[in-house]
């Protein structure tokens, strides 16, 4: 129910309509790049866009500004917004830094997580063998993103979050092409695997050095990858 604030205090109350859209506006967009629905190097045409999500292109324009500030998109003078590609190099130095980051986030995650939240990822990692050994990669690359969003959050470090939460797109463009790594697959499983168990056995030395490995295991085979035919 609106407040009497919101009812009668128009310029107050039209403001945080606003910032909500903007705010929605900005994780669908997020989301989406996350996920592949735009890939690198895809203009996002306002005129396009806006529809689509049903907001205003101000309001798309607000979101894509924000997403820049992240480095998901790219906002180019009288060419608009386009998701931004990273290159092997870069991508590399920003999974060093996801190395350190998100091997926190393990240790933490060991010490605070609640049992029903080793249990969903405990059924995330359930899923992740379902899904290749159907070999369904498409639907196997979601949840490899679950896993880790989930020990981020279980870490319950919100300036963790923040940071990783930038560092997440670079991968975007290559993750296809290093599951397709020969053994990558296999690999991927026992490594997230031993985190879990790390998790489970609440060893908080075992879980952050677990997730480093995963992530420096992750870093070789983005090496390898670029080696590879685009398929």
């Amino acid at each position: 129910m609106k407040s009497p604030a919101m009812t009668h205090a128009p310029g107050r109350g039209a403001d945080r309509p606003v910032c909500s859209r903007v705010e929605a506006t900005y994780q669908r967009l997020k989301r989406d790049i996350m996920e592949g629905i735009y890939t690198p190097r895809q203009r996002l045409i306002e005129t396009e866009v806006a529809p689509i999500l049903g907001v205003s292109r101000a309001t798309l324009r607000a979101a894509l500004i924000r997403l820049q500030h992240e480095g998901f998109v790219e906002i180019q003078p009288n060419r608009g917004a386009q998701v931004r590609a990273f290159s092997v190099e870069e991508a590399t130095r920003i999974l060093q830094v996801r190395e350190v980051l998100e091997g926190l986030a393990a240790g933490l995650a060991a010490d605070k997580a609640t049992a029903a939240q080793l249990a969903e990822l405990h059924d995330i990692v359930v899923e992740m063998d379902h899904t290749l050994t159907a070999d369904d990669l498409l639907g196997h690359l979601p949840l490899v993103g679950r896993f880790h969003q989930h020990v981020i959050e279980m870490a319950g470090n919100e300036f963790i979050e923040q940071f990783l939460s930038m560092l997440r797109a670079p991968l975007i463009r290559h993750q296809f092409r290093v599951i397709l790594v020969p053994g990558r697959k296999d690999e991927s499983l026992a490594e997230h695997r031993a985190i879990l168990t790390y998790l489970e056995q609440r060893d908080a030395t075992g879980a952050e050095r677990a997730m480093r490995q995963h992530i420096a295991a992750l870093r070789h085979s983005l090496q390898q990858a670029s080696h590879l035919p685009i398929a």
